[in-house]
């Protein structure tokens, strides 16, 4: 018999789970409150059309599985090396010898690569889920109201902490240790730039200071460089402290505060900051006391939950935490993912 499954939550732990529940027989449906499945893993436009992947800058793959993986996604142009030039301090700048890798022709391709042919609800935001005997109930409402609730035998949480910790609250005991996890937030700065030293290098690095990241999204492969007009499009990510203390500051001061940090890398000037926009990633950082199975169960009643902070904050550990929870429902374990293709 088939096995419901829904998974709440469509980044790239909540997707990785729901295709692995679906290639295995599960019936499975994905709610996620945002625009557009993804999660930190995408980007957007400013009003000028300029693309930024203002959340996940780029990523590695240090395990067996997810190497297998990039190879089959680069042959298949979801995804490409990225070779910036990084500065870290004043030192000089660098090429990674790690592969770096990026979505093509933005970081929302994985994730939508990931989503295709699952039944993924865009815009819904869910209210509650209840254990109503042997099944689960899960309420959401699609921005009209409440919807028919969706029924499951299996249910996912692939949301940040604190919301996991909310939505279990009444269910699960895994509500508490859920709460305990300290996620710390991340201001995100979209910024155009005219100057012939903004595209001097690639990227910045700090390890102090209000900017932790900064990187030139014209470097990156598949996205276009300097417009006619010569402005080159800049993400920066400030720092955790910074973020942290500026957690409720207006948009636009926290914009202008980082734009005019970012324009005093440059050596060769002037720079003119034609643009800019902010964006607060509440959720950003912060990872769970060690977890080895790469997620948390209540097998009791047929509940996983998963996402990057279980694992470290990066899109490795949303991924492979995403396939242990699927493996952990399906009782087959966690290793016998390794190696297994969650491609359609």
């Amino acid at each position: 018999m088939t096995r419901a499954a829904v998974v709440i939550g469509a980044g790239l732990a909540g997707l990785a789970c729901a295709r692995a529940l679906a290639e295995h027989g599960c019936a499975v449906t994905v709610i996620d409150k945002g625009r557009r499945p993804g999660g930190r893993a995408c980007s957007r436009r400013d009003p000028s059309g300029r693309g930024f992947d203002h959340g996940a800058q780029y990523f590695t793959a240090r395990g067996p599985w997810l190497r297998e993986q990039v190879a089959t996604w680069a042959r298949a142009d979801v995804i490409a090396r990225w070779s910036p030039r990084v500065q870290r301090g004043t030192a000089p700048a660098v090429v990674p010898t790690e592969p770096w890798w990026v979505g093509t022709p933005d970081m929302g391709a994985l994730a939508r690569h990931l989503a295709g042919g699952l039944d993924v609800r865009s815009g819904r935001t869910v209210t509650a889920v209840a254990r109503v005997g042997r099944s689960w109930l899960v309420r959401f409402d699609d921005g009209d109201g409440p919807a028919p609730p969706v029924p499951a035998d299996l249910l996912v949480v692939a949301v940040p902490a604190a919301q996991c910790a909310t939505l279990l609250a009444p269910v699960s005991t895994l509500a508490a240790a859920a709460a305990a996890v300290v996620q710390t937030p991340c201001w995100a700065v979209m910024l155009g730039l005219r100057g012939d030293g903004a595209g001097d290098v690639d990227a910045f690095e700090a390890r102090d200071g209000s900017i932790a990241w900064a990187a030139r999204e014209g470097s990156k492969p598949g996205r276009p460089g300097p417009d006619q007009e010569g402005v080159q499009s800049w993400t920066v990510h400030a720092s955790t402290a910074w973020s942290t203390a500026h957690l409720e500051a207006p948009a636009d001061r926290v914009r202008d505060a980082l734009a005019a940090e970012l324009v005093t890398h440059f050596p060769r000037g002037p720079i003119t900051v034609v643009h800019a926009q902010a964006h607060r990633w509440r959720y950003a950082r912060g990872q769970a006391p060690a977890v080895t199975t790469g997620a948390w169960f209540d097998r009791a009643i047929d509940l996983a939950v998963c996402g990057d902070w279980l694992v470290g904050a990066r899109v490795e550990g949303a991924l492979t935490s995403g396939l242990a929870a699927a493996a952990g429902l399906l009782d087959r374990g966690a290793a016998s993912t390794q190696g297994r293709s969650i491609e359609p």
